[in-house]
């Protein structure tokens, strides 16, 4: 199994291909899933959304976005298939669509009915090959992202919340971004699909995986201890929550397939 921006990759080959510079602020690897009959794509929640195409007979029928997953997604494939796409970071989404994020969360949309991506749906000639599909994609999203951003606040939060691994009560955010916790509330619903209590649960539950990689042997208590939980019991329910599965399952199976690959994590 190999992973994904916390995505498992199952009876599929996968290869990653680095942005450009101008893109890396914005979002993760390209990648190229190819997929055998019965593969299997398993998703737990890490705040992304993401971009993709689905090729077939060799051409690339519909670009699809993909909203903030609060819980474990499983796609299966009944038959052979080619995925191309690309991991756009928290609030980059907003950005393209400007549609709010808290819409997006838990679904697929076909991106030929909106408007803003128009232009990507209706490159010309159509893509047929990995690569190319890889090419159009990046060309739009220099297009559409370069020198744009995250809401300052929104991106604050997201900084802050991260450097703590997802352990600060909202209103220590709310205080350092400097704005009040009901506020940023709203904004992190537009930009990123969530509040900020709920963001941080899941970089905290990111942060407990990678804990759980580097160390599987801890023990439980300990690993609640560490990763900032409040005892065993609450680390349990998050994982369960948002990975499927026990603790001791994860660290049975390798945790290590349900953690993030990203390309500042690549050789």
């Amino acid at each position: 199994m190999t992973t994904i921006a916390s995505t498992v990759v199952h009876r599929a080959e996968i290869r990653f291909r680095e942005a450009d510079l101008r893109l890396r602020p914005y979002v993760g690897c390209f990648w190229v899933i190819s997929a055998e009959r019965d593969a299997m794509i398993r998703m737990v929640p890490d705040g992304t959304t993401s971009i993709s195409t689905e090729l077939e007979n060799n051409r690339a029928p519909d670009w699809w976005l993909r909203g903030p997953i609060v819980r474990p997604d499983e796609r299966r494939y009944s038959s052979p298939a080619t995925v191309v796409g690309v991991r756009l970071r928290p609030g980059v989404a907003f950005i393209l669509g400007a549609m709010a994020a808290d819409a997006l969360v838990g679904r697929r949309i076909r991106l030929s009915g909106i408007p803003s991506f128009r232009e990507l749906v209706a490159e010309s000639p159509v893509p047929e090959a990995p690569d190319q599909c890889i090419d159009v994609l990046e060309r739009f999203l220099i297009r559409r992202l370069e020198n744009a951003s995250v809401h300052e606040v929104v991106a604050r939060a997201i900084r802050e919340i991260e450097r703590d691994h997802g352990c600060s009560s909202v209103s220590v955010i709310a205080d350092r971004c400097q704005i009040s916790a009901r506020h940023l509330n709203r904004l992190m619903r537009i930009w990123v699909g969530c509040g900020p209590k709920y963001f941080a649960s899941v970089v905290r539950f990111q942060a407990t995986l990678t804990e759980m990689q580097d160390a599987p042997a801890r023990s439980g208590a300990a690993l609640a201890t560490e990763t900032g939980y409040f005892d065993q019991a609450h680390l349990t329910m998050d994982v369960a929550r948002f990975a499927g599965a026990t603790p001791r399952h994860l660290a049975s199976r390798c945790v290590s397939d349900f953690s993030k690959t990203r390309c500042d994590d690549l050789p």
